[in-house]
């Protein structure tokens, strides 16, 4: 299975989004998946024709359509930060397989959770997300429960997750579960940015090797 065509089953499982793919391929069978956070970790390891080489923020051509998804991502800043690029090129010069999962991997990420915290409300909530994020860190950097997510959860009321969404309209009686630094609301359970990006790429990377390895 070259990397082309474990991105394309990868999609028709979890879905297509504009913000990742593959940048560049070789063509060859793959044999292993290497995810990182960001482009500097990836750029000095890729060494292997036969691994495909993910990294979760964009880079590149992809890194030009957050702002499609983002409307705060801007693409003349975008375009002004080289290092967007630089991981591509380094691909190309070793020949090697390189593919983006931002969005993808988030997606996964908050459809886990939410099948987790599907009936759970109130104290429950907060219960389910640190039991979730234990199979993955354990311990795991705190979550922060804003003030107003705070009230409501002595109100018992539901949560919904909304880890990869963007300008969701907010309802008076939900608690929603989004990362530190990117909620649209006080009524927020915020988790760590590194915890969720690092969660998600355990999910992508564990999907990739189990269609990789199911030939």
């Amino acid at each position: 299975m070259t990397a082309n065509e474990l991105f394309s089953k990868m999609e028709g499982r979890f879905g297509k989004y504009h913000d990742g793919g593959v940048v560049c391929s070789n063509g060859e069978d793959l044999k292993s998946v290497v995810c990182e956070i960001d482009w500097y970790s990836l750029y000095h390891v890729m060494t292997d024709r036969n691994a495909l080489y993910v990294v979760h923020h964009p880079v590149s051509d992809f890194a030009l359509k957050l702002s499609e998804i983002n409307p705060e991502e801007k693409q003349d800043d975008i375009r002004s930060e080289a290092q967007n690029w630089l991981l591509e090129f380094r691909a190309r010069e070793l020949q090697v397989n390189l593919a983006v999962a931002h969005t993808m991997a988030d997606k996964m990420l908050e459809a886990e959770l939410s099948d987790c915290l599907e009936g759970a409300k109130g104290q429950q909530i907060v219960t389910r997300i640190n039991g979730f994020f234990d199979r993955f860190f354990n311990p795991h950097p705190a979550l922060v429960i804003l003030a107003a997510a705070r009230r409501l959860l002595d109100q018992d009321v539901a949560a919904q997750v909304v880890l990869g969404s963007y300008g969701y309209e907010v309802k008076q009686d939900v608690i929603y579960v989004d990362q530190c630094g990117m909620e649209e609301t006080e009524q927020a359970i915020t988790i760590p940015h590194s915890l969720v990006d690092a969660a998600a790429m355990s999910l992508w990377k564990a999907a990739a090797r189990a269609l990789i390895f199911q030939q």
